[in-house]
């Protein structure tokens, strides 16, 4: 990169570090500022130095912070004078922050230059347009993360946010992403709050994809929605989106006999309703949490997001640990920070283990896959039972289409119980709007050499 072209502002350079000087309290208003910021060497060097002697209590002058330099190779002894000049520079604290402000913008212009360089040398390099268009999207995306940064908040300040709060949930404004199921935004306090995962487990046939489905186009109709598939392509998808929406049978869909009328008068409507949503489907299969914090970006960048969904936990691409276990605690955490860095609410499917199957009745967490990573991650950890797809259900007439949602964990809130109407030849789950059936007795245990 030129010199010539380079942004940068050696006079907010030299204002920051000759504020510090002066009053070493002044660092605490330029904490964000990193060394790498600063555009002149010798500026990276004596900041970087003032850093590390306030790290380790010492003051911090002018004369001390060139012996301090100069123990480290960094300055020569004309070099006193430079930093004497640095410190002729007073500004206020309110002028600070300005001048720190424009350090870090134009340390982020020449970020941004050095990426547009390094495209440049990629579209030239071996590999197809494809790649290298990942390549630089996840480039740029990287320069678009801002990491939120909080600073400690005494709690008289934290009352006044607070009372705002509780004065705009008494007015019904709530902050809560309603999932549109009723039973499940009671035990939510309102719905799925931003910075917050839950986690959804269950066996398969259970009806989890098509909860996860329903949760996505309820939410959808006010908010923006995300929802990454790693089991099923899109078409598949749409065709339980348009069952769901027309209130149609999946099967009769799935034939598409131009003879069939009602069908493709449902399958219109559905079209209708579906077209309304603020809805993006992606299906890429083994992803990793590069590629869902850059797809969750690039959706963001485009359309706005609020909410991602994650179909499911175990098919994602290791993290490059030793064993599994350590990969699946990686991943998890991975997507709790990206639901905090870009303030969403995010949901995450999970598979339980066949032990789910050899136990009759609502599943525990022991059940769920690697638990222990996801218990410590998860703000919500909820457990989906249909009991008509258990093998050792009796098949009784009461529970057919009945799904229990339990919440067998929750940080902020209650657990309890959600019941639910499943149906799955439509493919909607809705609140159960009937008396909770009661089982009459247990079955026999299935015995342990059950496949799944």
């Amino acid at each position: 990169m030129s010199a010539l072209t380079a942004p940068h502002s050696l006079e907010a350079e030299a204002a920051v570090i000759g504020a510090v000087l002066l009053d070493n309290d002044a660092l605490n208003h330029v904490a964000d500022l990193t060394p790498a910021m600063f555009y002149a060497p010798f500026h990276a060097d004596a900041f970087r130095t003032i850093r590390a002697m306030a790290g380790a209590g010492q003051a911090f002058d002018v004369i001390a912070t060139f012996d301090a330099m100069r123990a480290d190779g960094k300055a020569a002894q004309g070099d006193l004078v430079r930093l004497h000049d640095l410190a002729q520079y007073v500004p206020s604290a309110t002028t600070i922050r300005r001048h720190a402000a424009v350090v870090a913008e134009r340390h982020r212009q020449r970020e941004l230059m050095r990426a547009g360089q390094k495209i440049v040398d990629l579209a030239a390099s071996s590999g197809t347009s494809a790649e290298q268009i990942d390549a630089a999207q996840m480039m740029l995306a990287k320069l678009a993360t801002a990491k939120s940064k909080r600073e400690p908040q005494h709690i008289n300040e934290s009352l006044v946010a607070y009372l705002s709060l509780l004065n705009d949930l008494s007015e019904g404004k709530n902050p809560a992403i309603a999932t549109g199921i009723d039973g499940l935004d009671r035990l939510l306090n309102g719905g799925l709050r931003r910075g917050e995962m839950m986690v959804i487990g269950a066996r398969p046939k259970n009806g989890k994809t098509a909860l996860a489905l329903a949760l996505a186009r309820n939410m959808a109709r006010d908010y923006n929605v995300l929802f990454l598939s790693q089991e099923m392509p899109v078409s598949q998808l749409m065709h339980r989106h348009t069952a769901a929406a027309g209130s149609f049978d999946l099967g009769r869909i799935l034939r598409a006999d131009p003879k069939d009328h009602d069908m493709w008068s449902a399958v219109s409507e559905a079209a209708q309703r579906l077209g309304d949503l603020h809805l993006v489907h992606d299906d890429q299969s083994s992803l990793t949490l590069l590629e869902i914090r850059r797809k969750a970006l690039k959706v963001r960048r485009e359309h706005g997001l609020d909410v991602l969904f994650v179909d499911f936990l175990q098919l994602m691409a290791g993290a490059g640990e030793e064993n599994r276990n350590r990969e699946l605690d990686v991943i998890v955490n991975g997507i709790k920070a990206l639901a905090l860095d870009l303030q969403i609410g995010v949901v995450v499917l999970s598979q339980m283990s066949r032990k789910a199957d050899e136990h009759y009745g609502r599943p525990t967490m022991s059940h769920l896959r690697d638990s222990g990573a996801i218990e410590a991650a998860a703000d919500q950890i909820a457990l989906l039972f249909t009991d008509w797809a258990h093998p050792s259900s009796k098949r009784e007439p009461a529970f057919q289409g009945f799904s229990e949602l339990e919440i067998v964990a929750h940080r902020n809130g209650p657990q309890g119980l959600v019941p639910l109407r499943f149906e799955g030849a439509r493919q909607q789950i809705t609140d159960w709007d009937g008396a909770v059936p009661t089982r009459s007795a247990a079955p026999k245990p299935v015995s342990r050499g059950m496949s799944s």
